[in-house]
């Protein structure tokens, strides 16, 4: 498992059209009960959870969008683990896709008042799509202090 943690990355395949939109892969709006998070004020939005990564440690999913429209990316993120996301998305091409902001959300107590330590939150990454062309986001889960 901690080698299977240490080797997640996601990769985001990003595909900018003047035409049509639509999203593939798991795409939602919601998280886990624990974690009512919203998501970001966009049409868009990618989540992977803990258990996907479970499933398979290098994760990729295709999204298309309008050139000019935003994005979001959320992820479960532990960091009472030690271990974190990069903050800066590895784009390939930042001329097709450019990250706006990157943010951790905390786990909320039932009242939603009091954020919860030890539980897992999410972080989220906003993009907007630039010029049309394909792109990669590319995102890594480790400890920073073991290597990465």
């Amino acid at each position: 498992m901690k080698g299977k943690i240490l080797l997640s990355t996601i990769i985001l395949v990003v595909t900018l059209l003047m035409g049509g939109c639509s999203s593939a892969g798991s795409t939602s709006t919601t998280n886990s009960p624990n974690n009512p998070v919203p998501p970001a004020p966009n049409k868009y939005m990618v989540s992977i959870s803990a258990e996907d990564f479970n499933k398979e440690a290098r994760i990729s999913r295709q999204v298309e969008v309008k050139t000019g429209d935003a994005f979001t990316i959320a992820l479960d993120s532990n960091a009472a683990t030690g271990f974190a996301w990069t903050e800066q998305a590895k784009i390939a091409d930042v001329s097709i896709l450019k990250q706006t902001e990157h943010a951790y959300v905390a786990p909320r107590a039932n009242d939603g008042t009091q954020p919860v330590a030890g539980m897992s939150g999410i972080e989220e990454w906003w993009f907007r799509a630039g010029q049309a062309g394909t792109t990669t986001a590319t995102m890594s889960y480790s400890r920073p202090w073991e290597g990465g």
